[in-house]
């Protein structure tokens, strides 16, 4: 026994000094084994088949921006035709899919969140990559057209409606884009990866909501929205304070009043107008007043989600708009991504929603920073068109961006007349754990125990070893 005590000891010091990824999350595809998961898309498209190819990518260095975890990624191949095409679709495992669709059920506001990162080409003057996942039809835009680079979509899955109740769950990719190549043969080459659910909250958390902006103020009816023209567009909007005209009415989404915008002329792509937040609970977190070593690191803004709501109108007797995307700007970086009008006859109310460590910069000169500039484009009407935002919120989770502690075994106790032993390790409330165990190393560990409660800030868990056993080793996870 004096043999096998030293090597059960080296074993739990080994595994138990494994730490956790800041990013509370787990992942569903990063293509490292294969990428048996995608397929061409089934909707039609110029470049279906022979302009869709796929290949498992191998990272070349630390810094190639087309691996976001592990060593592989999913490369994309597009050739041939430019304009958008349903060009292809990735399957999630049976697991990875109870794991979405059971994220998706929870009523905790904010919480669940699927990822994914995408790697733009250069060589386009501009790009954008759609995704549809139930009723979300929205898309990450290129960071620049000459040089592409890396986007990360995320989902918030508490306002996805339209997913299965069960079974496997498909994530549908389309690109939109205009290549500098004349004429276009390409390929052009886009890549995915490290598609993953995160959990924003931190252990124990209640969502705190603080209202930022609701429209609500006789003296500010339009919360100081103002035409932007600094991208030289032309001022095409008019703003008003919208009220409430019954409860059923969907325009207002916070108190009894909205903001109204109203758009004239064609719906080409323009940046419009903005909108001040300072004073604000953004204002606070984000310290822009501050020197940019003293403000908050990005991991430090994960707990907090914004959040506002967006009207599109009812179509009209010619269905326009027949299409529409919004998107925003912090005037110094875009958000990741553009929501657009899903699919109906009639208008309907769509949230923003964004975690603050994915805005990596906000304008800090511009009077009222922090500001949010608001874009649009639309097939709608050549008299124009009209939109309503409401309700601009800050929800904070509770200090999610705050890892949790690593697990750590701080006691063991080994009883060789019942051969039972006892283990105890640093925990993290509210946390469930599982407890592996193998009799070899390298070797394939398997479940000893599942569904383990945190007991706080440790657990304790004892284990009977199987008689006849000279050596075992355990390790434990945080489920």
């Amino acid at each position: 026994m004096k043999t096998s005590s030293y090597l059960l000891v080296s074993a739990l010091s080994l595994v138990s000094s494994m730490t956790l990824a800041t990013e509370n999350a787990v992942i569903l595809e990063d293509f490292e084994e294969n990428i048996d998961s995608v397929m061409q898309g089934n909707w039609g498209g110029s470049r279906i088949p022979d302009g869709v190819i796929f290949q498992q990518y191998t990272k070349t260095s630390d810094e190639d921006i087309n691996v976001t975890h592990g060593s592989k990624s999913l490369q994309v191949d597009l050739s041939l035709s430019e304009g958008w095409v349903h060009d292809f679709m990735i399957t999630l495992s049976e697991e990875a899919s109870a794991k979405v669709l059971e994220a998706a059920k929870s009523t905790d506001v904010a919480r669940f969140i699927l990822r994914y990162d995408l790697a733009f080409p250069p060589g386009t003057s501009w790009m954008n990559s759609q995704v549809f996942l139930g009723d979300v039809n929205d898309q990450l835009d290129t960071p620049s057209g000459a040089n592409g680079g890396m986007r990360t979509m995320s989902i918030a899955l508490d306002l996805v409606k339209g997913l299965p109740e069960e079974g496997l769950v498909i994530i549908r990719f389309a690109e939109n884009f205009d290549a500098t190549e004349d004429p276009f043969v390409g390929p052009l080459s886009l890549f995915v990866d490290n598609i993953r659910l995160v959990d924003t909250y931190a252990p124990g958390a209640t969502p705190v909501t603080t209202v930022l902006q609701g429209f609500e103020d006789a003296n500010n009816p339009t919360g100081g929205a103002a035409d932007f023209t600094g991208w030289g567009g032309t001022p095409r909007t008019t703003y008003s304070q919208y009220a409430k005209e019954s409860p059923e009415d969907i325009r207002v989404t916070e108190g009894d009043h909205a903001l109204k915008v109203d758009f004239t002329g064609p719906g080409s792509w323009n940046a419009d107008f903005t909108l001040p937040f300072a004073n604000t609970k953004l204002a606070e977190i984000l310290k822009l007043d501050l020197p940019a070593e003293e403000r908050p690191a990005l991991a430090d803004l994960a707990r907090y989600t914004l959040r506002f709501d967006v009207t599109y109108p009812d179509r009209d007797e010619n269905g326009l708009p027949g299409w529409e995307v919004t998107s925003y700007h912090t005037l110094s970086t875009g958000f990741p991504f553009s929501q657009a009008r899903r699919d109906g006859a009639t208008g309907f109310q769509q949230t923003v929603s964004i975690t603050l460590d994915q805005l990596s910069a906000w304008s800090d000169t511009t009077e009222g920073a922090p500001v949010i500039m608001f874009i649009a484009q639309a097939n709608w009407p050549d008299a124009g068109s009209t939109l309503y935002y409401d309700n601009f919120r800050l929800i904070d989770t509770g200090g999610a961006s705050t890892p949790s502690i690593p697990i750590k075994i701080t006691q063991y106790q080994y009883d060789a007349t019942t051969s039972k032993l006892t283990l105890q390790w640093d925990s993290n409330a509210g946390k469930v754990y599982t407890v592996e165990s193998t009799s070899a190393l390298p070797g394939g560990f398997t479940s000893a125990a599942s569904g383990i409660a945190s007991g706080g800030t440790t657990t304790t868990y004892t284990a009977t070893i199987p008689v006849g056993t000279t050596t075992i080793y355990y390790r434990i996870r945080e489920q």
